[in-house]
């Protein structure tokens, strides 16, 4: 007989492990789960790609405008400043120049005068001027979301002209310079779909 306290040769009996059944689960995930779980992710990743995309698009977008922005108030600054000091020639012959010309820190995206250069040649995202068409030309990046008339190499082309106003009704050819624009030489639109 045994007496109180004592044990069967000093070892105590451990509770059962039971195993666990597939019925029942475990802790991990199963096959199905992690399906499901890589198929959330995926269409998540999609829509965050996808909405990068949009976002460099509608930088390129803004950084062009804000560019031409810049040029034209630099091209009406230095139309003024002729028409101050009373030189009317010099305003006109703004026409057809270069609209970089008049700015005091060049962009960085800017190529300088090329003389008739092949556009696919040009890399996207870059600004030149070409000086056989007088022409300032940006060389769009996402193409896919630019619409233009004009076939080739997508790209955005503008030009200085002159604004001429009629003198007198009965002289329909007098004209009298009053003003410079820079306007792009054919319609263009940013897209919100692409092509």
């Amino acid at each position: 007989m045994r007496s109180v306290g004592e044990t069967n040769l000093g070892v105590e009996k451990s509770p059962s492990v039971k195993k666990a059944s597939p019925a029942r689960g475990n802790s991990g995930f199963t096959l199905i789960e992690l399906v499901v779980v890589i198929t959330i992710v995926g269409v998540l990743f999609l829509a965050a790609i996808d909405k990068y995309l949009d976002l460099l698009v509608d930088v390129e977008r803004t950084s062009m405008e804000q560019t031409l922005g810049i040029l034209r108030s630099a091209v009406s600054l230095q139309m003024a400043g002729h028409i101050v000091r009373g030189e009317m020639a010099a305003a006109e012959a703004m026409a057809g120049t270069n609209p970089m010309n008049y700015l005091s820190e060049l962009p960085k995206n800017y190529l300088g005068e090329l003389d008739g250069p092949d556009p696919a040649t040009i890399e996207e995202g870059w600004w030149y001027f070409d000086r056989q068409a007088g022409e300032l030309v940006y060389r769009v990046s996402h193409h896919a979301w630019f619409e233009t008339p004009q076939a080739g190499p997508v790209r955005a082309r503008f030009r200085i002209d002159a604004l001429l106003e009629q003198v007198a009704p009965a002289e329909p050819t007098r004209t009298a310079f009053v003003g410079l624009t820079l306007r792009p030489a054919e319609s263009y639109r940013w897209l919100k779909q692409p092509n």
